[in-house]
């Protein structure tokens, strides 16, 4: 005869895989359609808390799953007494606002992992959202005295993490680019800013600090510059601009406008050498400190000493690298 396990419970397998959340149990892929579902259900339950966070005002009234429309069906539809809201998802960095734009509405909410610009961060009635925005709502309705939102809320939330979409999981710790131009090195060391061409599916915005990693030809002109990556520095802000007079209004809300115009000389020759409009990201950072001494090459971060092909590090990576 077997043995009973001593124990409350046992392990639930998907496909070999052991199942940490109710949601997990009906399929290890990220879906749309099951996040949506279990937003919906939860929005059903606590809708002013919601209504609320997303900016949708009135009194809620109704919510509404995968209703249909004309040419396609809209993921989550909120009514409330001054409106109707649409809550358009994408587990992807892919910007849903065409999609969202489809349907009747007065206000839209883009859950997404696309990083909005500054311009469309401005857009009158639409929002965007990352899904790890949701983990503050989510955390707060632990304290819920409904029995059914505690669940759902928690789930959620363990499920977002279970796919590092979630602040519960581990963040990128340092995020790491090749400078070996004037205006990025000036920039850098006087600005304490960094800009790149923006990269739909990169981490940075995940990242607690920057790494710069200086060229020959940086190196060649200054002589506190050693090749390789000797300084860190905590990432305050991660900000996309398209334009440059879009770039010097986020500069002047980030830092202040009497920073910006006393920076001018190290911003003004972004505005001459580099391509406008262009959609980049821009690190606003603390003060670079000086780690590695000497500092952490290509060679013991790759395989080959090409350009730097890899942009994130834990900082156990670097020390191991480094030799420590």
């Amino acid at each position: 005869m077997r043995a009973v396990p001593d124990s409350e419970r046992i392990e639930l397998l998907r496909g070999g895989s052991v199942v940490s959340s109710f949601a997990g149990a009906f399929g290890g892929a990220l879906r749309e359609t099951r996040l949506t579902a279990m937003l919906g259900y939860l929005i059903a339950l606590e809708p002013q808390k919601f209504c609320d966070f997303f900016s949708f005002r009135g009194t809620p009234l109704s919510v509404s799953l995968e209703t249909r429309h004309e040419f396609d069906r809209s993921d989550i539809l909120v009514d409330t007494t001054a409106g109707r809201g649409v809550i358009e998802a994408k587990v992807t960095a892919t910007d849903p606002f065409r999609q969202a734009q489809k349907y009747p509405a007065k206000w839209r909410v883009l859950l997404t992992e696309h990083m909005a610009s500054g311009e469309q961060k401005r857009m009158r009635g639409v929002e965007y959202f990352r899904w790890r925005d949701l983990a503050r709502p989510l955390q707060e309705l632990k304290l819920s005295k409904n029995s059914q939102t505690r669940f759902v809320s928690q789930d959620l939330l363990k499920y977002l993490g279970e796919h590092a979409m979630g602040k519960t999981n581990k963040p990128v710790e340092i995020y790491a680019r090749e400078i070996n131009d004037e205006p990025s090195f000036a920039l850098l060391l006087q600005a304490q800013l960094y800009g790149c061409h923006y990269q739909q599916r990169s981490r940075v915005a995940e990242a607690l600090y920057f790494a710069p990693y200086f060229g020959q030809k940086i190196s060649r002109k200054h002589a506190g510059a050693q090749v390789g990556i000797s300084y860190i520095a905590p990432i305050e802000e991660v900000e996309v601009v398209e334009t440059w007079k879009e770039l010097l209004q986020k500069v002047g809300v980030i830092r202040g406008k009497p920073w910006r115009n006393a920076h001018m000389h190290v911003l003004e020759p972004l505005r001459r050498g580099w391509k406008w409009p262009r959609k980049r990201s821009f690190l606003f950072l603390s003060k670079p400190r000086l780690v590695f001494n000497p500092p952490v090459l290509k060679v013991k971060l790759q395989e080959n000493s090409g350009f730097l092909a890899k942009r994130t590090f834990s900082f156990d990576a670097l020390f191991e690298a480094w030799g420590c």
